[in-house]
């Protein structure tokens, strides 16, 4: 049964957040598909692809190997389901989840150069960003993100991928999101608001006020914004 969605990055990255499942998870591992490569790639279909060929190579399982991939331009596709062992690091498989962007970003088999460059392949960032919602729902620090070489003999995710600049971006997503202060009680939650010409625009916000909130604005001063109980309603 096939299991691929795709999703925008945010929708993927609230999803994340939500996610509620028993399987113990201490890292995240990163990989290219090598074959298909960028150019390659015709959106889902692609990834519909991957999920038959890891099929074959697993019957027993019967799926994808990997639970995310990601696409050239940032899009984003859950596939194996969250709550099952992946297949795509021997002997890392039961604790991890396992990435992979839909790329040749270097050594491969055979003498081809590669025909992908992390520089300037979109959708790095779009991984990145969704590989920093993985640390945070797992409460894993970005040292557990780990390249495929890491557990292996192959250059997976390739030549061209350093795991230090990785680590670093994605500490940057984990890290550089503003958070929301209820007040009184100080509770803080983790929201990805975004700034636009200097105006926030916060998907909390028409919530917040919705439920009887006052909203406080301190994004440029603070990186905050504050929500009060006890504002004015119609009620």
């Amino acid at each position: 049964m096939p299991t691929e969605r795709q999703l925008t990055v945010d929708q993927a990255c609230y999803a994340i957040g939500m996610l509620n499942i028993d399987r113990r998870i201490d890292k995240v591992i990163v990989h290219h598909t090598w074959e298909p490569s960028a150019v390659d790639y015709r959106g889902i279909s692609t990834v519909a692809s991957i999920g038959r060929t890891h099929a074959r190579w697993w019957p027993i399982r019967n799926d994808h190997g990997y639970h995310v991939l990601f696409g050239p331009s940032g899009e984003v596709f859950f596939a194996c389901p969250w709550e099952k062992v992946g297949a795509h690091t021997r002997g890392h498989n039961s604790h991890s989840i396992g990435v992979s962007y839909i790329a040749d970003f270097g050594g491969g088999p055979g003498e081809r150069a590669p025909l992908d460059n992390p520089a300037t392949y979109a959708g790095l960032a779009a991984g990145q960003q969704v590989v920093g919602a993985l640390c945070d729902r797992f409460e894993i620090g970005a040292d557990e993100v780990f390249f495929h070489s890491d557990f292996s003999s192959k250059t997976c995710p390739g030549t061209l991928m350093d795991r230090g600049e990785y680590r670093r971006a994605v500490i940057d997503f984990m890290n550089g999101g503003l958070k929301v202060v209820l007040l009184p009680g100080s509770n803080v939650i983790a929201c990805r608001p975004e700034i636009e010409d200097g105006v926030a625009r916060v998907d909390l916000r028409p919530l917040a006020e919705a439920l009887g909130y006052e909203v406080y604005d301190h994004i440029t001063d603070q990186g905050k914004i504050y929500l009060r109980e006890g504002g004015d309603t119609d009620d």
